[in-house]
C-alpha cells in the first residue's frame, strides 16, 4: 500500500469517522484531490454499509457442499463423455451396416444363393429369414444405443 501523499488525509480519516469537519479541513478537502477521493470513497460506504445488514449469506457448510456436488457432477460428466462417443458411434455403425445391407444385399447374398441352389423350397424362406434376422438386429442395435445415450442424460439425483 502506498504511503500518503497528503499529511491532511489521517486526520480527514479521523473525522470522518467522529463526524466532525473543521472548516478549515473542509476547505482542504475541496482543493485537494487525494482528500476529496478519500471523502467520495467514505461517502460511498457509509451510503452503502446501511445496506449491509439487508443480504443474507449463507452458511459456509452449505456453500462447499454446493461446490463440493458441482465438481463432482463436472467430474462425472467428464468421466462419461467417453461411454456417450462409443453410444454415437455405435449409432452410426449400425446406420451405415443397415445402408450397407439393403443397398448392397444382392450382391452381398449371392453366395448364400448358390448354397442354397440345391434347396428350390427353402431358399425363398432362407433369404426372407436372413432379412427379417437382420432388420431386427439393426434395429435391435439402434434402439438400444439410442436407450443407453437418452438414460445417461437423465439428470442424476444429489
Amino acid at each position: 500500500m502506498n504511503a500518503s501523499l497528503c499529511q491532511y488525509e489521517p486526520e480527514l480519516m479521523l473525522a470522518l469517522r467522529s463526524g466532525s469537519f473543521s472548516q478549515e479541513l473542509h476547505a482542504h478537502v475541496t482543493g485537494c484531490a487525494e482528500c476529496s477521493e478519500v471523502m467520495l470513497v467514505a461517502q460511498f460506504l457509509q451510503r452503502d454499509a446501511g445496506s449491509m445488514g439487508e443480504i443474507s449469506i449463507p452458511d459456509a457448510d452449505i456453500v462447499w457442499r454446493q461446490a463440493l456436488s458441482r465438481s463432482r457432477a463436472k467430474a462425472a460428466a467428464r468421466a462419461v463423455r467417453p461411454i456417450q462417443w462409443v453410444g454415437y458411434s455405435s449409432i452410426a455403425v449400425v446406420m451405415m451396416a443397415a445402408f450397407w445391407l439393403i443397398l448392397g444385399s444382392p450382391a452381398w447374398l449371392e453366395w448364400f444363393r448358390l448354397y442354397t441352389s440345391n434347396l428350390l423350397a427353402v431358399r425363398g424362406m432362407w433369404i426372407a429369414v436372413s432379412f427379417v434376422a437382420g432388420a431386427v438386429t439393426t434395429l435391435t442395435a439402434l434402439f438400444g444405443a439410442v436407450y443407453i445415450l437418452r438414460v445417461d442424460r437423465l439428470p442424476v439425483a444429489p
